[in-house]
């Protein structure tokens, strides 16, 4: 996977104090002022794409570009400039075992929204009618893959990656967690349709993408659950944490409880989530912790 071995933390760096408060603002400031800055870059190019109903503002191609930009050139700063340790013990591995953990995470985050998917289905609470727009879904889905992977990408660099890793080198793995999940509830605070339940389940979700990097050491694992999970629930066209992405030729019909839909939010506003995170999260821990055979299949 990388030189640091599999489920053990990356090397120490020797913050002390206020350190590492200090650190993670440098690092969000440097990511703020790029992210701008390439943004203002490609539109100066005339290669900004406008804003669609569907993507939201911030999630079409070229801003998830500058996302992706600015957040590897921050993680690089604040890793190898500012904090002097290499950026692969980030967790980001070139070649054969990077493909290999975010094909394994994407799976992972598959198998736990598709089974929630398949759970409303099955109970008759979520069916699909046609809404005549034209467009193959299976371009759309495409499509959907390389925008849901660079936007994850973007968010595991900027909660499991450096700040992280700061916090867990500071004040230890448990309280890192905590901090980055909460961290990441709050990220979706203004997102359309977000309430207690929608929140407290993106807080579960920020939990699970935290123990998956942990057990693993892998920010390409991380990246990979978080694709799949999101990707199950955009191309089945439900809410994606309540944004909509709008797969062509047909639109859900929720005919349960608002509780076990998750109404406009998605299926991460519904109890069936709750669950479904938890027990990932569980199976994930134990898992990793009996045995290392999670850190050995994607390493």
């Amino acid at each position: 996977m990388n030189d640091t071995p599999s489920g053990e933390a990356p090397p120490e760096d020797p913050a002390s104090g206020w350190l590492w408060l200090a650190r993670i603002a440098v690092f969000s400031g440097v990511f703020l002022i790029a992210f701008v800055a390439f943004i203002q870059v490609s539109a100066l190019l005339g290669v900004s794409q406008p804003e669609t109903a569907e993507v939201g503002q911030l999630l079409n191609a070229w801003n998830v570009l500058a996302m992706v930009a600015a957040a590897l050139l921050t993680s690089w700063v604040a890793q190898v400039r500012l904090s002097r340790l290499r950026f692969v013990d980030l967790g980001l591995p070139g070649g054969v075992p990077a493909l290999r953990q975010l094909t394994t995470g994407g799976l992972v985050g598959v198998g736990v929204l598709g089974a929630v998917v398949l759970t409303l289905v099955a109970f008759g609470w979520l069916t699909w009618e046609a809404d005549g727009t034209q467009g193959s879904a299976v371009l759309a889905a495409m499509r959907l893959v390389g925008v849901l992977l660079g936007a994850a990408f973007v968010e595991e660099l900027l909660f499991r990656g450096y700040p992280f890793q700061v916090l867990e080198r500071r004040f230890g793995t448990i309280a890192a967690l905590l901090v980055t999940s909460v961290a990441f509830s709050v990220a979706h605070l203004l997102n359309p349709a977000a309430a207690l339940l929608p929140l407290i389940n993106i807080g579960l979700a920020g939990l699970l993408l935290g123990v998956a990097y942990v057990k693993t050491r892998s920010l390409w694992f991380a990246t990979g659950v978080h694709t799949g999970w999101n990707w199950i629930m955009a191309v089945s066209e439900l809410s994606v944490s309540g944004l909509d992405f709008g797969m062509p030729g047909f639109e859900p019909v929720l005919n349960g409880p608002h509780l076990a839909t998750g109404g406009a939010f998605g299926p991460e506003g519904s109890l069936l989530v709750t669950l479904a995170s938890v027990a990932t999260i569980v199976w994930m821990w134990r898992w990793g912790t009996k045995d290392e055979s999670l850190s050995r299949r994607t390493g």
